[in-house]
């Protein structure tokens, strides 16, 4: 391991959600009686891969660790997470001896040795599993969309090479072998093992140590077939010269040179070589092939051969092939010696060994050690039992001294702060539960212990909350059990709350600090950095900073090695920081704990640092012997450590320079990074730190980073106040610290502990990912790309810091395509002095507040962490000038989420001019608009243009500005703040010129939102001043619509419409032809507003309009009653209107609705006759009386839906028809007005009423009345019969409807009656006589009404005759003076002819055929007297004449 770092620190990963263990149990044949007194030592280790050039190699390793039969094996990788990664094997009453794993080409080799078996397990090397399932580990890790890259913890899963292991593997005879126990009792047991596989892979070699021998095993790889051997010395002396000996060097035991204590292998020169370390401190080297010692040394140089064995066993470790380290135990003292083996031809071995460099060793117990070329690592333990770790550097430019490892402090029961809550149930459970501070199987069983029951609590597959129920309860009812007996005052209970809380808090510590003891470590080589391997979990050693190490060193540090590792070439200047910097060191180990967190809590409630630090410099400086903060002699030692600084500007200068995350330039520090960067990234270096692993080990390494730097600013500013106030260093000198540095110090500070919230407060992972209806939001507006989301893994992690959820979502992607840009391939290892730590930076930098950057804000802002987005704002706000509007705009947003818009719109107001300057929100604002790339224009416009220049920046300053008013109304608009949204507007109108195509935009806003609120008045007045034509329609449309939403038709018949009198009658036209007819109020409003109007001619327009939407759009008889009610409004406002203007255009909407003959039409399309698309076109103007048609053939079928159920199926019968119809039901009078309005013959009616008042006498008397009734009965006499008032009905129906000189009504009813072979009434009949007798004769002899006929042809005669002329339709009897008379001599004719057919058959026929034979023969004698007398009397009158005229002629 190429290492040049001084100094290491421990970072505790988060190991709460670990993979289930995969159990394998395995039985070699041992037998419990023979072993089971057999105790190991626990023991731990672990195997680092070699080749982390390759991304799937890179930052992974195996840790094991056994206790007794049990091996349990760990694979870990920080960059992406494995799953099936634990195994745990079983070896059945066999203890576990040693562990060796070794990778090849191929496969990753277990080698385990246990007491009685040895076992060869093979495992796929991670390259098989990249070039098969895993071959795109870095694709993989990724859940990225076309906008963002981030981490899903379900897709960020790959293979471990423990995920096939099963019993199988390790049950097969070729993989393992069992050693000869039959000899169990008098046979040694082996106390130490080692084991190795050869370059090759195909043989493995075990070695055993036992009381007095070395055993040495080879197995081969392929069929298991093992080969045992003891490693004897051939040249041992007799045993009474090796007592002598022994007794010369001052050992007893006769057995020290034959017992092993450790054993390695190496391989040298393509031989194996065995080392053993025995008792008696010699080192011997084994042959593997001549099971011959070929060389040995003694470990004890010469002048320490006085040297008696210590408490501790030796151990010896391998640093490579031809060097090894051994540690010896003494009884005054311990050392660590390494030893060199070389290639020597001289010896007959071909090998020699030497000293290299003895070691000496701190004055602790070693519980494990690991050696590489670099450094020796050590861990040690106390008679306390606190353990420590600590290195030696083995290069001499590391230094030449022990340093101490920076451990991480056991959780500290007294930090556990009370003062936010007066509940301890809420302090003591954010503690405990906060996340990476105890597991779950220790909360688990603390919680048993604590119960006291039988009753263990499962914690395999209990979730964190169900825990935290559990707990709770728990301790809930131990108050309870207290408290239920006594009345105890709130202050008792709390303090016996708080009792039982302290009692299971040490519970979990008793169980958290037993399951943290170290079982072993080893150096993580190819990373630098050192694993830490313990009981239940295991921990990291990392490379630490400059000013870390500088820190944390404490009194360790080697002031000359940091000097001229850290400051080469500047050497004077590293001299004065170091001794800076360990002033502040030295007061961070002075100030009391209580005021440290003071000093946090002042930060948090934003107090400003040099008040309250000045304040805390005057109680130091003060003196105070009740409550001394500092020693006495503090001021004394502090000046003498300032004046050994020689120039402490620069000193303080390179300080801050160090502790500025922005490298000087804030401005510079901007992310702008897509999807390509990241890509790059992925391509490049993979994922780095990309597993829940990682990630934890990523944000602890910044949260430590921070912690300190946040230690060093505090301190500073407390030690520049001491100066000042003391006046130690000269007036300039003061005044430079106060005016120059310190306020750098304040923001550092404040920016520090900003930092330290992010990296610390908890953040519920359930709750932060169920924000999905925000987010949406979000992306509708395009203000996030839907990057960066938070996972919840299936619940497995509930709790998790901030800054890890900001990693793992988004922030590791863009730290690592920040990295990658510096990054080049092949040209720097993968450590983590050259991976962690830069990544680390440029995290930090990501979280810096004081710079450009605001990837952070940026993904609050996204992820809709309205919590954490308020804090984080509130932290900043009254300090930070950077991004302040982009804090504002989030913290705006969140605040709107959260339902507090009255606060969200200041904050938008206040933010207005960030749009201009801050990157993230011209991103938000202006991305994908025009204004874009003119923001960056505008200044160079305004110097090119002078004057001109400067309005032309206004101009599009006011468009960028009122850009961004838009996207915040989109954002009010979502959260229906309407009241904001309209003031928001009325901003931006007042920004804009009237000319701006925005303008009108803005003002359709003002008036959408009036609307909304129900504001019409406001709404209507915003309309009207619309700049824009074709919006101040919509708008008109709109409030139209939704006043007539509202039945507010009280404004809208009130409103002027100044300019949109027109556009409204159409829109509310187009409204009414719209909605459906049959709730339609629409017309009746347009009627009044007509009306009121004065415009008569277009309210009928619109009545009859409606009447004819209700016959073709509806068929119910409410539609029909309706459509009379139009029609009549419709007539009523015609006869109001000029005589001239008394007329509807109405359109020919199908050939149904062809106009009548004699209808005007206008058209132009005239003589296509029967061409459709000209019919359509047509208009038909219709009159008064058209109308009145309608209305009448309307009223008819409302008439009939009373008596008819299928009066649909008559909607479009003529009126001929409907007549007909509506006589069928006995509405006569009703059909008659029908016919009469349409003028259409009413003779089918009356042959109607005729049937029935011939058929009256058959119906029931209800029947019979029930269709009198409605015929109008009110002007009649009443009658007691029906069929009374039946024939007064039809009586009084034919005097209405007869016309004069006609008897076309009375000829349809005498027909009528006498083809029913009904009489005609006595009324008809002298009436009939009256009007037309001949016409009424034949009606009777059509009829064969014979005897009738011949009666009434006889009185005819008769009274032509001169006798009762005045009873028939003639006037006068024939005579010579009176005019000629018509006899109906054909009618006459067939009356006799009938009368002779029947007259032999019937005396009554013959009689009569003789009378009226004798009345015909009558008259004919007396027609022909009086024809002759005419003749005569002519023949005379014409003489006359003649005579006058020749008279008058002469």
């Amino acid at each position: 391991m190429d290492s040049t770092s001084l100094f290491y620190r421990e970072i505790i990963p988060d190991t709460s959600c670990q993979e289930e263990w995969i159990e394998i149990q395995l039985n070699t044949g041992a037998t419990q009686s023979t072993l089971q007194d057999i105790k190991v030592v626990e023991k731990a280790g672990g195997y680092c891969y070699q080749n982390v050039q390759l991304n799937h190699n890179r930052n992974r390793f195996i840790y094991w660790h056994t206790y007794q039969d049990i091996l349990e094996l760990s694979e870990v990788c920080l960059d992406f997470t494995l799953y099936k990664n634990n195994v745990r094997y079983k070896f059945s009453d066999t203890p576990v001896l040693s562990v060796c794993i070794s990778e090849q080409d191929r496969y990753v080799t277990l080698l385990v040795t246990t007491v009685c078996s040895l076992h060869h397990i093979r495992f796929p090397h991670p390259d098989t599993l990249a070039d098969g399932v895993n071959s795109k580990v870095s694709s993989k890790n990724i859940h990225s969309t076309t906008s963002g890259i981030s981490i899903d913890f379900n897709d960020s899963q790959s293979l471990s090479i423990f995920h096939e292991a099963n019993n199988a593997s390790v049950r097969s005879p070729s993989s393992f072998y069992v050693i000869d126990t039959q000899n169990a009792a008098s046979s040694p047991v082996p106390h130490a093992a080692t084991s190795f596989l050869s370059p090759s892979g195909d043989e493995a070699y075990f070695t055993l140590a036992c009381q007095s021998e070395l055993m040495l095993y080879v197995m081969n790889c392929e069929n298991g077939y093992t080969t045992p051997q003891t490693l004897k010395e051939s040249n041992i002396m007799p045993r009474l010269f090796s007592n002598l000996k022994n007794a010369f060097t001052g050992k007893n035991d006769i057995s020290d040179a034959n017992h092993v204590s450790s054993v390695v292998f190496c391989y040298i020169n393509g031989q194996i070589y065995l080392l053993a370390l025995s008792r008696d401190v010699q080192l011997r080297v084994w042959s593997t092939t001549s099971f011959q010692c070929v060389c040995s040394i003694d470990c004890v140089r010469d002048n320490n051969k006085t040297r008696a064995q210590g408490p501790q066993s030796s151990v010896l470790r391998k640093i490579n092939d031809t060097s090894v380290c051994a540690f010896l135990s003494h009884s005054n003292r311990s050392e660590f010696l390494c030893i060199d083996i070389h290639i020597d031809e001289a010896t007959s071995a071909g090998l020699s060994l030497s000293y290299r460099k003895s070691i000496p060793a701190p004055l602790l117990d070693l519980a494990d050690f690991a050696v590489t070329e670099s450094r020796i690592w050590a861990l040690w333990t106390n008679a306390e039992g606190e353990f420590s770790i600590s290195n030696y550097p083995l290069i001499r430019f590391l230094g030449m001294s022990w340093s101490l490892a920076a451990l991480e402090p056991p959780p500290d029961r007294y930090c556990i702060g009370n003062e936010h809550s007066s509940d301890p149930r809420e302090a003591y459970c954010n503690y405990i539960f906060q996340r990476g501070k105890f597991e779950r199987e220790v909360i688990a069983k603390a919680l048993f212990m604590f119960r006291r029951t039988n009753l263990r609590f499962e914690s395999k597959h209990c979730t964190l909350p169900v825990l935290k129920d559990q707990v709770c309860q728990a301790v809930e009812d131990e108050i309870q059990n207290e408290v239920k007996e006594f009345d105890v005052t709130d202050e008792d209970y709390l303090e016996i709350a708080t009792r039982q809380w302290e009692r299971f808090y040490s519970c979990c510590e008793q169980y958290h600090l037993k399951s943290v003891q170290p079982c072993g470590l080893f150096v993580l080589q190819p990373i630098d950095g050192v694993c830490l391997v313990k009981k239940n979990n295991f921990s990291l050693l990392r490379p630490c900073d400059t000013l870390e190490h500088l820190m944390l060193a404490g009194d360790d540090l080697d002031t000359s090695t940091v000097v001229s590792t850290y400051f080469a070439g500047n050497e004077s200047v590293g001299e004065d920081l170091v001794v800076l910097v360990s002033i502040v060191a030295q007061l961070e180990r002075w100030l009391p704990d209580e005021v440290k967190s003071d000093v946090d809590r002042r930060l948090y409630r934003l107090e400003m640092p040099n008040v309250f630090i000045s304040k805390l410099t005057d109680e130091i400086l003060a003196g105070d012997p009740d409550r001394e903060l500092l020693p006495s002699s503090f001021l004394v030692w502090i000046r003498q450590k300032i004046q050994s600084i020689s120039d402490l500007r620069v000193a303080m200068t390179l300080l801050l320079d160090t502790l500025r995350m922005d490298n000087g330039n804030p401005a510079g520090m901007q992310t702008n990074l897509g999807y390509s960067q990241a890509s790059q990234f992925l391509s490049t270096v993979g994922v780095l730190f990309g597993s829940h692993l990682g990630l934890s080990v990523l944000s602890e390494t910044v949260r430590q980073l921070t912690a300190v730097k946040f230690a060093i600013c505090r301190n500073l500013l407390i030690l520049h106040q001491i100066l000042i106030d003391t006046y130690s260093l000269s007036v300039d000198l003061l005044e430079t610290l106060r005016s120059h540095f310190m306020p750098d110090i304040t923001i550092f500070l404040q920016s520090y502990y900003v930092m330290s919230w992010i990296s610390e407060t908890p953040v519920n992972i359930s709750a932060a990912a169920t924000m999905e209806s925000s987010i949406q939001r979000l992306n509708l507006l395009q203000l996030t790309n839907g990057s960066g989301r938070i996972y919840t893994n299936g619940g497995k992690y509930h709790v998790s810091p901030l800054l890890r959820v900001f990693l793992n979502a988004k922030g590791l992607y863009t730290a690592g395509a920040l990295y990658a840009e510096n990054f080049k391939a092949g040209e720097n290892s993968p450590t983590w002095t050259n991976t962690l730590l830069p990544l680390t930076t440029i995290v930090s930098q990501l979280i810096w507040p004081v710079s450009f950057n605001f990837v952070f804000g940026e993904w609050l802002f996204g992820t809709c962490q309205h919590i954490a987005i308020q804090d984080y704002v509130r932290l900043l706000s009254n300090w930070c000038e950077w991004n302040i509007c982009s804090r504002q705009f989030i913290l705006a947003v969140s605040l709107l989420d959260c339902g507090e818009t009255y606060k969200a719109y200041d904050l938008f107001l206040q933010s207005t001019k960030g749009v201009m300057r801050e990157q993230f929100l011209t991103d938000k604002i202006l991305k994908g608009t025009p204004l874009a790339k003119r923001t960056e224009c505008v200044t160079a416009l305004g110097e090119e243009d002078g004057g001109g220049g400067d309005a032309l920046d206004n101009t599009i300053s006011n468009q960028i500005i009122t850009q961004y008013y838009l996207k915040v109304i989109q954002l009010l608009e979502q959260h229906n703040a309407l009241d904001h949204i309209i003031s928001m507007a009325q901003v931006a109108i007042g920004l804009l010129e009237k000319s701006d195509p925005q303008l009108p935009m803005f003002q359709s806003i003002v008036f959408n939102n009036h609307l909304q609120l129900e504001h019409y008045e406001e709404a209507y007045h915003s309309l009207i001043y619309n700049a824009e034509l074709s919006r101040r329609k919509d708008c008109l449309r709109q409030l139209v619509v939704t006043l007539f939403n509202r039945k507010r038709l009280d404004l809208l018949m009130h409103f002027p419409y100044v300019g949109l009198h027109e556009e409204f009658e159409n829109i509310v036209e187009s409204r009414a032809r719209s909605l459906v007819i049959d709730q339609n109020e629409v017309y009746d409003f347009l009627y009044a507003f007509h009306v009121n109007n004065g415009n008569m001619r277009k309210a009928s327009a619109i009545m009859y309009e409606q009447a004819m939407r209700f016959q073709l759009e509806s068929d119910t008889v409410e539609s029909m009653e309706k459509r009379c009610s139009s029609l009549l409004v419709c007539i009523n406002s015609l006869h109001l209107i000029d005589r001239r203007y008394r007329w509807i255009a109405k359109p020919v909407i199908g050939l149904d609705d062809a106009p009548p003959s004699n209808a005007a039409i206008a058209t132009d399309a005239m003589e296509s006759g029967t061409d459709d698309d000209a019919i359509r076109e047509q208009v038909v103007v219709l009159e008064i009386k058209d109308i009145k048609r309608e209305l009448l053939q309307t009223e008819a079928l409302v008439r009939l839906a009373d008596h008819r159920k299928d009066v649909q199926t008559f909607i479009n019968a003529g009126p001929q028809e409907l007549a007909i119809i509506l006589s069928g039901c006995g509405l006569y009078t009703a059909a008659l007005k029908l016919a009469s309005g349409f003028e259409i013959s009413s003779l089918p009616i009356f042959e109607s009423l005729a049937a029935a008042c011939v058929r009256i006498d058959d119906e029931g008397p209800n029947q019979a009345w029930a269709w009198l009734q409605e015929n109008d009965l009110a002007d009649l006499p009443h009658r007691n019969k029906p069929a009374d008032m039946a024939w007064s009905i039809l009586q009084k129906l034919i005097y209405d409807n007869e016309l004069e000189n006609s008897t076309r009504i009375r000829k349809a009813v005498v027909n009528k009656l006498l083809s029913l072979n009904g009489f005609v009434p006595q009324w008809l009949y002298n009436d009939y006589k009256l009007s037309n007798c001949g016409e009424l004769l034949y009606l009777f002899v059509k009829h064969s009404r014979l005897l009738e006929a011949a009666e009434l042809a006889q009185e005819m005669i008769n009274a032509m005759l001169g006798a009762g002329s005045e009873y028939f339709s003639f006037k006068h009897s024939i005579a010579v003076t009176n005019q000629e008379m018509c006899l109906p001599v054909n009618t006459l004719d067939l009356l006799l002819h009938g009368l002779r057919l029947n007259a032999d058959s019937d005396i009554e026929y013959k009689q009569v055929l003789t009378e009226l034979e004798d009345v015909v023969q009558n008259y004919l004698s007396t027609a022909q007297r009086t024809a002759a007398d005419k003749i005569q009397m002519a023949f005379q009158e014409e003489r006359s004449n003649i005579q006058r005229q020749q008279a008058a002629l002469a």
